[in-house]
């Protein structure tokens, strides 16, 4: 770096981020050192902020933490200078205290400044220009005596985005040279600060934010609304360190593993560095230890530093060392595969006076990360996907099932306990990595993630600064360059951390121009200097575009889905969108909160419906995601379509978990059944939200599990039984290291009435471990320093067994039916449980029209059966057991379904007491099961004491039969409207009224935009004769229905008569329009009320880095893009239907209610046990009852007149 000769007197600029385990009682304007023994985190346990602590991977010999005892400022309001600001005993009037890590914003909302910016629009009226000044931080703190006359260091792990620091009254740095969020710096204060124990220092730094997107640094592309201060601040560690003249620095451990496991071979390295200004000769020792503690080597070599040395580094290698080749080593594995053994490795640093002495000590793991191109199904060429990158820990194949990882906090502010509530949630749900985009937030969590061998993706962001490396100026490289040194000297130390990608949506490469290769070989460069290439995989980007200075793609690709499919998607689709190769982001796009969150972060009033425009509209959207992922239109619009139009936020939100539990178990089952061989990886988009949003999260920002969270579990169960939507198959997958035998499955079909139709068991079922047979073929490539074997095939996965097949067509199943699936063990338990409603009507997606971020469909999957589920009793046998194990407790319950029908997504709740908050983190056994008549399970639910208080927990279940409308399921008969004629009042292009009859949601007619299209508009359709129907049903293109809706008929196309008049009042994307049957040629919808403007929230604005959202504009057309007509045959259901309607309209009246619904009660009882001639005969007494002369005054003609017609009809139909 460029500075001036004063600046490099004091600057000294460690690239890496300098942390330590120790922890340090900042309680008091003193800080004292503390030893370097204290344990590993332990994610089981609770760790309280109150004892806040450096990462664990580097240990320093002495350290101090500035963590408490911060004020801060804005310049704009205290305008005193540096020099007074940074000097012991400045009035700091009217400052907020914080402590650090922290950013501007976080700081205010801790201090109660900033009232809860997560709720509401709250975030979008903060005011930005109060963050336009720099921001002071300052802090003061006592160094002991025993300090005095060493060289004493202050590290800055990450300031926002640029400082001007200053220590008691010195500027010993200045933003010119401080800048960039992701580098670290190491500044001596020696000559600045006083150790007498008694004497206060101050440190002050004056930070001022990025401009957003265009700086490197922290950028939130499209998953939430910009924090409105850019994360300015101090949002890493500060801390102090003390030592003789020389310091040891970045110390790094490389394995490599024998492929039979039996011996690895170490290379250790360190950094020395000199701050005297005479040569120092000495010895370097290395001391390693086992995870117990024990030696297992130790190893010594004289060095000699020149005067002023910096970060001269000292290497240990195998092939110069015996001691580093390890036998038996204990190995680092990931979760499943072993136990993620940690060593230590003590570096020191012991003059041959023996008066000038520093160590350090790391934590790492002995293991090998390996990678392979291998051939994936796809044939797609722009961009070229055949390529999959296939990973190898300690030789091993590992199939990556990640999470793409934000930091839990908007505002960056850290928490331990939520740290371990995302590692336990990651491994409740079988997920073993994941994947960081460009924040590296809270480096605890990454020893977390070491402990609990959980592997770790990180690399840079996309859509910024970041990815536009061809027009990079020479200082920008530079900031780059130093950033990506950071980084790497802090993310080797991890042995979770296992490749690093150069780029995002991009490689380096990617523009073809001489910079951004230039950039791209200065990465590789500097990779190869910190030994990267030697300990994991270096990745171009997360897409699958090619990387001009290597010729080669990544192995990765980003070109499934960002926004709703349906679960076939992922199995079918093996060539643009689906579960194939290596997929570094996607995902089934929105995630509803439960209930509770919704309540909570919406106002009162906005809280339903949705899709009606206004300012329900818009509350809803600011919690989605930005730019092409505002709304939840595609969502919706296949919910309306699965499961029938929503009534109440309650059946809105029942819906909308089933929905994703669906998708999201499909995404998991396709990536588990095609493993190695169609399959290597899948990044979840997204793991979790910085705050609450409904869009990318399988558990939301209070960490409530949804059934986004319960979808993914099921899918990744460590055995797991499953059906395979594109084969058909019912498998059984293996992900663990061991073999099974002695397995027993049972599957079984049953229809919607609960009427089992199918039933097979299987036994002495056997199952291999996880695994994989070696990749053959391919030729190396070279790329970067690494040569990778590109065009491998792997053949054969291990740890699958298919079970059975279903065939759908060879049974006698209901519109909607349920497949029921069972594993057991050879000791009878039960170890996989797995249902799924299914359609005799399907998904099907428009592969042709596969996008970047959605796929869309002809047609959906039709469950508007389940509406025919009835009410369900669901009773918690006895009283839940509790047992408190340390800090935790567990609660045990039974569930079971009283009723008489299938109980479907049946679902489970921990409560504070009965009204209580919902208890969150909670590791949940199982959620939205189903569970059979009669049917009972026994299931726990395991939380932290502390999150629950001091009150009684409460289980509370329900299930989807209980919260949805009871309305009629979609018809099965032909759509009469289907190749008939259509015409409208007015066109839009080519979207004209026939293509509404084409019977694919993909095609549309769509009304007039310019002024011919005002309200009211009107479609038809001839049949071309007279015809009889009794049902319409418009599939609207979303956004564009009508809230008012008339039906007529006519028989020449001139004079009509009135069938129906309605109304859309929740803005379905399905309008089902019920009515007496008629017999006419023509049948007419006028259509009025398109849905109304949203209003702009805050500021506005709609892509990425806004904090508002802008107003959303009226729709100007209305879009139909099914039109269809049905007669459906009349039923004993349908007579019942009607005359429940006439009785809500009152044409059917006491005491004639009871008779006749008892009539049809005992009608629909026999017709259901095979006894017809009885059921005919309480139809006859149904309609003895109507004719009774007595009851002629509770009794309309009409509806005397239709339901005789529609049993005179049935009673033909039956003879």
């Amino acid at each position: 770096m460029r500075v001036s000769r004063s600046f490099k007197k004091i600057l000294s600029i460690s690239m890496a981020l300098l942390l330590s385990t120790s922890v340090v009682a900042a309680t008091g304007p003193s800080i004292e050192a503390k030893s370097n023994n204290s344990s590993s985190s332990n994610v089981s346990s609770s760790v309280s902020n109150d004892e806040y602590s450096l990462k664990q991977a580097i240990k320093y010999n002495n350290v101090y933490q500035l963590h408490k005892n911060w004020q801060i400022q804005s310049s704009a309001i205290d305008k005193g200078n540096g020099a007074d600001i940074s000097k012991p005993g400045y009035r700091a009037d009217g400052w907020f205290n914080t402590t650090v890590p922290n950013t501007v914003m976080g700081a205010l909302i801790e201090a109660g400044d900033i009232e809860d910016p997560f709720i509401h629009d709250r975030i979008s009226r903060t005011d930005e220009s109060r963050y336009n000044a720099p921001w002071w931080y300052r802090t003061e703190f006592t160094l002991p005596a025993t300090e005095q006359g060493k060289k004493i260091l202050v590290n800055f792990q990450g300031i926002g985005y640029q400082g001007d620091i200053w220590v008691n009254g010195t500027k010993i740095a200045d933003k010119s040279e401080v800048i960039g969020s992701f580098r670290t710096y190491e500044l001596d204060i020696s000559d600045y600060v006083t150790a007498d124990g008694k004497t206060k220092n101050t440190i002050a730094v004056e930070v001022t934010k990025s401009n957003f997107g265009k700086d490197f640094s922290v950028y939130w592309v499209d998953w939430v609304p910009r924090p409105t201060d850019n994360n300015m601040g101090l949002w890493r560690d500060v801390f102090i360190t003390t030592s003789d003249v020389v310091t040891t620095r970045n110390p790094f451990v490389v394995s490599k593993v024998e492929p039979n496991l039996t011996t690895a071979s170490l290379n250790a390295y360190v950094d020395v560095t000199n701050y005297s200004d005479s040569p120092v000769s000495g010895t370097v020792e290395a001391t390693i230890k086992d995870p117990k503690g024990a030696v297992v080597t130790t190893l010594s070599q004289p060095v000699t530093l020149s005067a002023g040395a910096k970060d001269q580094e000292i290497a240990f290698t195998a092939d110069k060392f015996n001691g580093l080749k390890i036998n038996n080593p204990q190995l680092w594995w990931p979760i499943g595969m072993g136990e993620p053994s940690l060593h230590t490795i003590e570096f020191k640093f012991t003059a041959i006076d023996q008066k000038i002495k520093d160590s350090i000590t790391q934590r790492f793991g002995i293991r090998e990360v390996t990678t392979e191109m291998n051939v994936s199904p796809s044939t797609k060429t722009n961009p070229p996907l055949k390529d999959m990158v296939q990973f190898y820990v300690n030789h091993k194949p590992v199939l990556i099932k990640a999470g793409g990882y934000s930091p839990t906090d908007l505002y960056l502010r850290r928490d331990m306990d939520t740290n371990i509530a995302v590692v336990e949630y990651l491994k409740d749900m079988g997920l073993n990595a994941i994947r960081d985009e460009g924040i590296f937030f809270d480096d605890r969590l990454i020893d977390l993630l070491d402990e609990n061998g959980l592997m770790y993706m990180g690399g840079w962001t996309c859509c910024s600064r970041w990815q536009e490396p061809a027009q990079y100026n020479d200082r920008e490289l530079e900031i780059v360059n130093e950033s990506l040194t950071s980084q790497l000297r802090e993310l080797r130390v991890h042995p979770s951390m296992i490749a690093w990608l150069n780029g995002s949506d991009n490689p380096v490469s990617y523009s073809n121009s001489a910079r951004g290769r230039e950039v791209e070989q200065a990465f590789f460069d500097i990779e190869n200097d910190l030994h990267w290439d030697e300990y994991g995989a270096i990745i171009s980007s997360g897409s699958a575009k090619i990387a001009t200075l290597t010729g080669t793609t990544s192995g990765m690709h980003m070109d499934a889905s960002y926004d709703y499919a349906p679960p076939a998607m992922w199995f079918e689709d093996m060539d643009q969108g689906g579960a194939f190769g290596f997929t570094s982001e996607a995902g089934p796009g929105p995630s509803i909160p439960v209930i509770e969150t919704m309540k909570k972060i919406l106002p009162e009033h906005a809280l339903w419906p949705y899709n009606v425009g206004g300012d329900n509209y818009q509350q809803w959207n600011f919690h989605n995601a930005r730019g092409s992922f505002r709304d939840l239109s595609k969502f919706n619009l296949a919910m309306d379509n699965h499961y029938g139009e929503s009534n109440s936020l309650e059946e809105y939100n029942i819906k909308a978990q089933v929905q994703q539990y669906d998708s999201q178990r499909a995404v998991f089952e396709a990536l588990n059944a095609n493993k190695y061989t169609k399959s290597t990886g899948w990044v979840q988009w997204m793991l979790n939200n910085a705050w609450p949003g409904m869009f990318w999260n399988l558990f939301d920002f209070y960490l409530n599990p949804n059934g986004s969270y319960f979808g993914a579990k099921k899918g990744n169960e460590p055995l797991h039984i499953m059906y395979d939507y594109a084969s058909k198959e019912v498998k059984i997958l293996n992900s663990t290291n061991q073999d099974y035998s002695g397995l027993k499955a049972k599957v079984q079909v049953y229809n919607i009435d609960s009427k089992k139709v199918y039933d097979k068991e299987f036994n002495n079922l056997a199952l291999t471990p996880d695994g994989a047979s070696p990749a053959v073929g391919g030729q190396p490539k070279q790329v970067g320093y690494q040569t990778i074997n590109f065009d491998g095939k792997i053949d054969k996965a291990d740890g699958i067994t298919v079970v059975d097949k279903i065939a759908e067509s060879n049974l006698q199943v209901s519109p909607t039916y349920f497949i029921r699936l069972e594993l057991r063990d050879s000791k009878d338990n039960l170890v996989s449980i797995n249902s799924y409603a299914q359609s005799t009507k399907k998904d099907l997606v428009r592969y042709q029209n596969h996008g970047w971020n959605y796929t869309p469909q002809d047609q959906f999957a039709d469950l508007t059966q389940l509406q025919k589920l009835g009410q369900v009793d669901l009773q918690i046998e006895g009283k839940p057991k509790t047992v408190n194990n340390g800090q935790e407790q567990t609660i045990t319950y039974t569930v079971k379904n009283k009723g008489n029908s299938i109980a479907y997504a049946v679902f489970a709740k921990i409560k504070k007491g009965a009204n209580g908050d919902l208890v969150a983190p909670v590791k949940m056994e199982d959620n939205y099961f189903m569970l059979l008549p009669g049917e009972k399970r026994t299931l726990s639910a395991t939380y932290n004491l502390s999150d629950l208080g001091n009150v009684t927990p409460v289980v509370e279940v329900n299930s989807y039969n209980n919260l949805t409308s009871k309305n009629k399921p979609m018809p099965t008969t032909t759509n009469l409207a289907f190749g008939k004629t259509a015409t409208a009042s007015t066109t839009q292009g080519s979207n004209t009224a026939n293509r509404a009859l084409e019977s694919s949601m993909y095609t549309k007619w769509q009304s007039s935009t310019s002024s011919t299209g005002a309200d009211p508009q009107w479609f038809q359709v001839d049949f071309g004769k007279p015809t009889k129907f009794d049902r319409t049903i418009i599939r609207w293109d979303y956004a564009n229905y009508a809230r008012d809706m008339v039906l007529e008929g006519s028989d020449d196309g001139v004079n009509w008569v009135p069938i129906y008049d309605g109304k859309n009042l929740n803005g379905s994307s399905v309008s089902d329009l019920q009515f007496d049957s008629v017999t006419k040629r023509y049948i007419k919808l006028t259509m009025s009320g398109k849905r109304p403007a949203g209003p702009q929230i805050g500021p506005g604005g709609t892509g990425n880095g806004v904090i508002g959202l802008g107003a959303t504009a009226a729709s100007t057309s209305f879009n139909i893009a099914s039109f269809e007509v049905y007669d459906e045959p009349v039923s004993l259901y349908t007579i019942q239907e009607k005359l429940e309607k006439y009785i809500a309209k009152n044409d059917v009246r006491s005491p004639l209610t009871n008779q006749l619904g008892n009539s049809l009660e005992q009608a629909i009882h026999h017709e259901e046990k095979g006894h017809r001639d009885q059921a005919i005969k309480s139809l006859n007494d149904f309609l003895k009852h109507m004719n009774n002369e007595a009851h002629r005054d509770k009794l309309s003609v009409q509806a005397k007149e239709k339901l005789t017609a529609d049993i005179e009809d049935l009673l033909k139909e039956w003879k």
